[in-house]
């Protein structure tokens, strides 16, 4: 079979979280939806990548900093029904931004988009991005950030972790769990760098090539934790990034390996298809994963004019 392109971005939104994951024109998956620090860098990405669709869009966490209310009606004021599916964490939050955000929900199912909360342990695929879920879990789930959504995505053989504001209990749940699943070649660093949400036996078994912490300049929280940033140093293969000093950080790979790292991608041409490694230029057009009542598009140029 014919080798599809994959993506990964993890946006600089300041003192919040997005990320984009991408099966070349087929599949989108969006994660949470912190947008309005940063509302014309996100949407200038989004389209400049040619993102069409959202196949699965996921609020990690129920915390504005994840889930904000105006940034999902921006998505669905951009995709509409092409935002086939959403999931959230179950956890009875009270807050105005939650309100507003259950709000939204329901103009998505009136639309006939799927709203669902997912378990620890479920799994499943778009394509050939697979998904396992991680959390939330019974163990532990007594606060939003220990009720956060935690999945992991791999493409072929090459895998991302998303942890949303997990901490320190939930990993131990997880570790518990899902030790085997956990080694992956990019994490986002659990809860924008905190150190309650940095547990060093995670890390370890994680291993991964990269880590990325999203973060804000000159945050109130004073993230990231020095010792948690050393701990990232440490286990980290090859680099950790901090998105308030290099931006947005886009991981390029063909299935096998992370072909190519973009730093404060989005602010110049070097994100474009066009420039990522030779080898790959030879690869055959993807197979095609077609989705009920959505027709296939054709592919078109996707990067950073």
């Amino acid at each position: 079979m014919a080798e599809s392109k994959f993506s990964c971005s993890i946006l600089d939104v300041g003192q919040g979280s997005l990320q984009l994951i991408e099966q070349g024109d087929d599949f989108n998956i969006i994660i949470d939806c912190n947008i309005c620090k940063a509302p014309e860098h996100v949407l200038r990405y989004l389209g400049r990548r040619k993102v069409r669709q959202v196949d699965l869009l996921i609020l990690s966490g129920t915390d504005q900093d994840h889930a904000d209310a105006d940034g999902l009606e921006m998505l669905w004021n951009r995709f509409g029904t092409e935002i086939k599916r959403v999931w959230y964490p179950n956890y009875p939050a009270t807050t105005d931004n939650w309100r507003q955000i259950k709000r939204v929900f329901k103009k998505m199912e009136e639309a006939g988009v799927e709203v669902y909360s997912p378990s620890a342990g479920e799994e499943g695929a778009f394509g050939q991005l697979k998904f396992k879920v991680l959390s939330p879990h019974p163990d532990e789930s007594d606060t939003s950030n220990n009720t956060s959504i935690v999945v992991k995505i791999t493409a072929g053989e090459v895998s991302f972790l998303f942890p949303g504001d997990c901490e320190d209990d939930r990993w131990q749940s997880i570790v518990k769990y899902f030790e085997r699943h956990l080694p992956a070649d990019v994490l986002l660093a659990p809860h924008h760098g905190s150190h309650n949400g940095c547990v060093e036996r995670a890390i370890e078994l994680i291993a991964p090539q990269y880590t990325v912490v999203s973060c804000g300049k000159d945050n109130q929280f004073g993230h990231p934790d020095k010792e948690a940033l050393a701990i990232y140093r440490k286990y980290s293969r090859k680099a950790v990034y901090i998105t308030h000093e290099v931006g947005s950080v886009l991981f390029e790979c063909d299935g096998r390996s992370i072909t190519n790292v973009v730093l404060d991608a989005g602010r110049d041409d070097d994100g474009k298809k066009e420039t990522v490694a030779a080898s790959l230029l030879s690869v055959a057009t993807p197979t095609r994963f077609e989705f009920p009542n959505r027709p296939i598009k054709p592919n078109k140029p996707r990067g950073f004019a």
